[in-house]
């Protein structure tokens, strides 16, 4: 017997109030940081911590010269060095004192970084090059040298990607995979023939997120994996199915870690940096603090969320300690070839809601905004745009349905697994080389790598012109930007 009008009516009115009820109660989930984080992050950044931190740092720059390894007397292949992390690379690199006639960045741009601009970076060598293609990266690789430099040993540092926390379906894993896996594989083969001897990736710490299971049991306290602690122990591991990844990005990533961390051999010695959740650091590139000084106002689900970023500098130095690790020792393998290590900054993760209260005292311009959404309801409306996404790819439906574009295509729901609760582990790291890690330090907390964004940031804006500076903002801000002639290289992200 079927169901009258009136039943179905009914039926589908009970089903929505108890899906709204469902994303209700797990909103309210989502807004509050569970206990067990709150004791690993357990101190909120005030405003007068926030004032005398960046009183200081305007003192007294980072100055990540001094805590760089030694001159190696290397050539380097820099893939990615217009960017955030391979543009400090470079510039770590001429600040040690290689000649910028032994460097080459290989990218599809050339820098617009404005610590790029001047300087011996403006002589470093630039091969435009995409990586997806294997002729192109081997062009690259083959431009000659200048004779000074073109018998020394040569280093490269990969750290081009493509990065879309968005996607997880596989009918969009090859726009990723083309680059962060082939391309990868093609710059390695490359980098073997031109005879390097160390090839160090830049991965990304998502390569041990877990999805968080976020649609499981309604009764649970909390859903499943929404806070998690990672370190390198998946590496020891056989790599997990593509569905167990949060994205498309992460698997690619994981897939090429391997394909390079096998490679290791005595003649080429190899390895990674995991930089932990996100880089900042970049005004121009970064999607932590550079992507909201450029909007000025922005919205956000996750004031509460407590997780451990890494500025560009430290990943930067991280890939020159691993360097340094893998040509000291001669023909011993250092412990540390073939492997991956996690990245950090020191200090205990902040919250989300902690870099919002330091950009709103601190950036001249433009004025900083914060919308607060509700999480839950974000995160039924990014199965919607899922939706909307994978059916504009299919046959017949891909002239009908619209895709979703710009900010709105990048809101499904692989990012909400991105935001979850997510504390790092750089142990492995630091220990010593012989002890099989880098010897890694970081030289500031992320209060204080912060602080030295926004005031470069700060400096750049003023360059640009006449400002007005909103109410609230230190006055000392006004003093710091006359003196932008003595700030030190962007922290790059």
């Amino acid at each position: 017997m079927g169901f009258t009008g009136k039943q179905l009516t009914s039926i589908a009115a009970v089903t929505l109030l108890i899906g709204i009820a469902w994303v209700w109660k797990l909103n309210q989930v989502m807004k509050a940081t569970p206990p067990a984080v709150l004791s690993v992050s357990p101190h909120r950044w005030t405003e007068e911590e926030i004032r005398d931190t960046y009183e200081r740092i305007k003192s007294s720059p980072v100055d990540w010269t001094q805590q760089l390894p030694p001159k190696l007397n290397r050539r380097y292949v820099i893939t990615g060095g217009s960017g955030g992390v391979g543009g400090e690379i470079v510039l770590h690199l001429l600040a040690r004192g290689e000649p910028p006639e032994s460097i080459r960045i290989v990218d599809f741009r050339k820098p617009d970084r404005s610590d790029m601009m001047t300087g011996p970076a403006t002589e470093v060598d630039f091969a435009q090059a995409d990586i997806s293609s294997a002729a192109a990266t081997t062009a690259a690789f083959d431009n000659p040298w200048p004779p000074s430099v073109a018998k020394l040993p040569l280093t490269v540092f990969h750290t081009a990607a493509i990065i879309a926390a968005s996607e997880r379906s596989m009918r969009t894993y090859e726009r990723i995979k083309r680059v962060n896996v082939d391309g990868a594989l093609n710059v390695l083969n490359a980098a073997k023939a031109a005879g390097a001897s160390v090839f160090i990736s830049t991965s990304s710490a998502s390569v041990n997120y877990r999805p968080v299971e976020f649609w499981g049991n309604p009764f649970r306290q909390y859903p499943k994996e929404l806070w998690q602690a990672f370190d390198e122990s998946d590496f020891d591991k056989p790599l997990r199915a593509h569905s167990q990844y949060f994205s498309n990005y992460a698997h690619s990533k994981a897939v090429a870690e391997r394909l390079i961390c096998e490679a290791n051999t005595p003649k080429l010695r190899t390895g990674a940096i995991r930089p932990a959740n996100g880089i900042y650091g970049s005004s121009r590139g970064d999607q932590v603090v550079g992507v909201c000084l450029r909007a000025g106002t922005f919205p956000t689900w996750m004031p509460n969320v407590v997780q451990n970023f890494v500025s560009g500098g430290h990943v930067s130095l991280a890939h020159l300690l691993f360097e340094a690790a893998l040509v000291r020792g001669g023909d011993e393998m250092p412990g540390c070839a073939g492997r991956p290590f996690v990245i950090k900054d020191a200090g205990a993760p902040p919250m989300f809601e902690d870099m919002y209260g330091l950009l709103e005292r601190t950036v001249v311009t433009p004025h900083i905004k914060v919308t607060y959404l509700q999480p839950g309801f974000m995160l039924a409306f990014a199965y919607v745009v899922e939706l909307f996404d994978l059916a504009s790819r299919m046959l017949v439906l891909e002239w009908i349905v619209p895709r979703p574009k710009g900010d709105l295509a990048k809101l499904q729901p692989a990012v909400f697994s991105a935001c979850a609760h997510l504390i790092a582990s750089d142990a492995l790291a630091r220990r010593s080389v012989d002890e099989g890690g880098l010897g890694y330090r970081p030289i500031h907390d992320t209060l204080e790598g912060m602080c030295q964004q926004v005031i470069e940031w700060n400096a750049e804006q003023e360059l640009l012109g006449p400002r007005p500076i909103p109410q609230g903002v230190m006055d000392t801000v006004v003093r710091d930007i006359k003196n932008v002639g003595t700030m030190p290289a962007a922290v790059a992200g």
